[in-house]
Parts: structure tokens; C-alpha cells; sequence
């Protein structure tokens, strides 16, 4: 069977974006250019998707209107005999009519060869005979038709319409080869563009952290200094007066909690150093670790009235450093320990979820209130303020643990609630084959 085919000019619909920029290194510096990247993406891909859809719209709508068109001209305008040789050209599809009446068939056509398969004719004509509607498309066979009634009987018109199907997908095609083109290349370039456009993000970041690392190593040698010398003065206390020997004992304690604060700094820029590769990379059995320091926390929960209960799965082996490692497990269970209400357990788990180690604490105590969940892991930061001092810490552990987490290629979450309490829990990826 012969098709024809109409040489429509079709034009796609070209799209016009404006890059956005992106950019930075280092773990923080990584997620917000993908964050960043990922948005604008999205953003650009809606745009893309609606100037498709109504390029297609507009296209579909030009498309009915040349069928409707080149129907409508054989139904109302073209007379029952006349010249069957006329142009059909841009302005008209080929058609194919038939009058029915009570004496004969009459078939005809607006082009000399027209042709059409039987089985197609007919079916074209058994759906326009049993059809309530004065119009039908068969898609299966590109044929639209459309009936009038005429003083004689019936006129239906049937128009090969694979032309402007075919027309149409190219037209769709083209348009999703060039939003393709353009989401990959404005891809490449918001990638290109996003080192610049965080470069003053990047280099405050950078400063900021060379200055923590900074300040806490010149802090260390006069904190040396100040602890030697009240260690001295400790030690010759029957020649000093015990009116001042108070003042001495309170120099040497804020000395060691300056101490402990200049360490944790300094503990704190080594874990954020690397951006995401921790310091060493050994195979380090996580199991035991976790196993080992939940049984030296025993003391220590019961100092804090509480009790510890471990379930750890053997075996779980991850890649990092263990003294890190090690660090993290000791930070949420003295944590979980030190804010446990009395008489509860503290609940320690270490299990596989797939490819990753997942090392869970939990315990029973004052819920962490919702609007404080969201900076746990903030530096220095204290949701119970009052309890700052009295319970040792300066805000950082947690922030450490973040790091240490993070820099292992992991993540580390909380939930807290009235029923469940309180629960750290930290994801790691299992070392390959583990």
C-alpha cells in the first residue's frame, strides 16, 4: 500500500536558557553545589517540560486544524462532479469520499492517484456507519473521517493522515533531542560556573578552619605554660597561705577546661580536614569496637544510675581510622549515658542494613525538643543551657562525631521523642566483601 506523505515545514521550538552558577569543594562547599546544582536542574527541567508540552500543544492544534481543514473542503466546498486534479499542496491533506446514496456509491477523491487499502476503507467506513458521532479517527490506520448529510443521502470524507503523524513525532523528537542537548549542556556549564560562584564561600570556609586550627595550636603552648606552673604551686602548698591556695585550684581547673576545649577544637579541624577521606584507612573490626567500649561504659552508666544492653552483630568490619572510630562509639555512648534518666537502659545496637553498619544508642531521658533537633551537630551548641557546666562538655562532641561520620563516608542522625527517646544513630559503609 502506498503512503503519502505531506512536505509540512515544521520549525521546533528552540529553548533558550541562562546558566546558573554553582560551585565549591570540601564536604560542605560538595553538598551545597549538589544541592544547588539539583535545584537549578529541576528547576530548568520543569521549564523545559512545559515549553515541550506546549510546543506539542500548539503543533497538535496547527495539525487538527489542517485535517479539520482539508475534511470541511470536501464536505461543504467541493462540488458532487467536478475536477478531481486539484492541488492539494500545503493548504490540504489527501482525501477520499464517498457519497452514499439510496441508488449508488459514488467514490471520489481530491487526488488523481490517491490510494488506499481496502481493509482500511472499510474499516474507515463500517466505524463512520456505526458510530453515534459525526467524526472518528482510526489511529491504528492514520485515517480521520467526518460524515455530512447531503440531499442525495450521505457524504463521508476520509483523510490519509500519516503525513501529519509523522509530522507530529518528528516534531516531538526534535523537541526532546534539543531539551536533552540543552539540560547537558547547561549541566557542563552550571558545573563550570560553580567553582566560580562559590569561590568567596569557599575561601571563608577555608580561612575559618585554618584559623580554628590556628588559634588552638598557639592556645596549646601558654595553656602548657599556665597548667606547669599551677602543678608547681600544688606542689609547695605548705608555703602558701590557704586563703590563696583557692585561687590556685580554680586556675588549674579552668586551665584543664580550657585544655579540653583546645583540644576538642583541634580534634574538630582534623575531622573536617580532607573533605570526606578520613586520616587513615585500615580495615577496623566495628564490631569490636563497639562491643569493647560498650563494656567500659558499664561503669560509667552506673555511676549515672542507668544500665547499658548491647545487641552487636559480629563481624562488621568498615575502612577508616580506628582511633576515630573509636572516638565516635565513646562520644554517643557518654552522651547517652550522661542524659539517661535513672533507673533506664541505654540501649546499644550495631547491625547490617545492606552494604552499611548501622550503630545505633538509645536511651530514656528528656526528650531533645523539636526545634533544637535540627542543631544537635552545630558547633558549641547546647540545648540545655543551664546543664552547659555542670555536665562537662563544651558543645563539640557531637560535632566531632558528625565529622568523624562524614569523613567515613557515613551519616549520622537523631530522633527524640517522649515514647522512644532519645536515638544517635550512625550509618557506615561496610568494607567491600565484609
Amino acid at each position: 500500500m502506498r503512503r503519502l506523505r505531506l512536505p509540512l515545514a515544521l520549525k521546533p521550538l528552540v529553548l533558550k536558557r541562562t546558566p546558573r552558577p554553582h560551585g565549591g569543594e570540601g564536604g560542605m562547599i560538595k553538598r551545597l553545589r549538589r544541592r544547588f546544582v539539583i535545584v537549578v536542574m529541576a528547576l530548568v527541567g520543569l521549564l523545559m517540560l512545559s515549553m515541550v508540552a506546549i510546543s506539542m500543544a500548539n503543533a497538535q492544534s496547527s495539525f487538527d486544524q489542517l485535517v479539520s481543514r482539508s475534511l470541511d473542503r470536501v464536505l461543504k466546498e467541493w462540488p458532487a462532479t467536478g475536477d478531481d486534479g486539484m492541488d492539494t499542496g500545503m493548504e490540504h491533506l489527501p482525501v477520499l469520499w464517498v457519497d452514499l446514496s439510496d441508488d449508488n456509491v459514488v467514490l471520489r477523491s481530491n487526488e488523481s492517484q490517491f490510494s488506499i487499502d481496502v481493509d482500511e476503507l472499510a474499516a474507515a467506513m463500517a466505524d463512520a456507519v456505526t458510530s453515534s458521532k459525526m467524526e472518528g479517527r482510526l489511529s491504528s490506520y492514520h485515517l480521520t473521517w467526518k460524515m455530512t448529510q447531503t440531499s442525495s443521502g450521505w457524504r463521508i470524507a476520509i483523510a490519509d493522515t500519516s503525513s501529519v503523524d509523522a509530522a507530529r513525532m518528528a516534531q516531538l523528537m526534535n523537541d526532546i533531542k534539543l531539551a536533552v542537548v540543552g539540560m547537558l549542556v547547561l549541566l557542563a556549564i552550571t558545573f563550570a560556573l560553580s567553582h566560580w560562584a562559590l569561590a568567596p564561600v569557599e575561601k571563608a570556609w577555608k580561612q575559618q578552619h585554618q584559623f580554628v586550627a590556628d588559634a588552638s595550636h598557639e592556645l596549646k603552648t601558654p595553656l602548657a605554660v599556665i597548667l606547669a606552673n599551677t602543678q608547681i604551686l600544688r606542689g609547695e602548698q605548705s608555703d602558701i597561705p590557704a586563703e590563696s591556695r583557692r585561687w590556685i585550684d580554680s586556675t588549674a581547673e579552668e586551665a584543664e577546661r580550657m585544655k579540653g576545649l583546645v583540644e576538642g577544637l583541634l580534634e574538630l579541624a582534623r575531622t573536617e580536614e580532607g573533605a570526606g577521606s578520613a586520616r587513615r584507612d585500615v580495615d577496623v573490626d566495628l564490631s569490636g569496637t563497639v562491643e569493647g567500649e560498650a563494656l567500659q561504659f558499664d561503669a560509667v552508666a552506673f555511676e549515672s544510675g542507668c544500665t547499658i544492653e548491647s545487641d552487636v552483630t559480629e563481624g562488621l568490619h568498615v575502612m577508616g581510622d580506628p582511633d576515630q572510630l573509636e572516638r565516635l562509639v565513646k562520644t554517643l555512648l557518654d552522651n547517652a549515658c550522661k542524659y539517661a534518666a535513672a533507673g533506664t537502659q541505654v540501649k546499644v545496637r550495631l547491625a547490617r542494613q545492606g552494604s552499611v553498619a548501622e550503630y545505633s544508642v538509645t536511651n530514656q531521658g528528656t526528650p531533645i525538643d523539636a526545634k533544637d533537633l535540627p542543631h544537635v551537630f552545630d558547633r558549641f551548641y547546647r540545648s540545655d543551657k543551664a546543664r552547659a557546666r555542670s555536665t562537662g562538655g563544651f558543645g563539640l562532641g557531637l560535632a566531632i562525631a558528625k565529622g568523624i561520620a562524614e569523613s567515613h563516608g557515613g551519616k549520622i542522625s537523631v530522633t527524640s521523642s517522649e515514647a522512644d527517646g532519645t536515638r544517635f544513630c550512625v550509618r557506615l559503609p561496610l568494607k567491600a566483601g565484609a
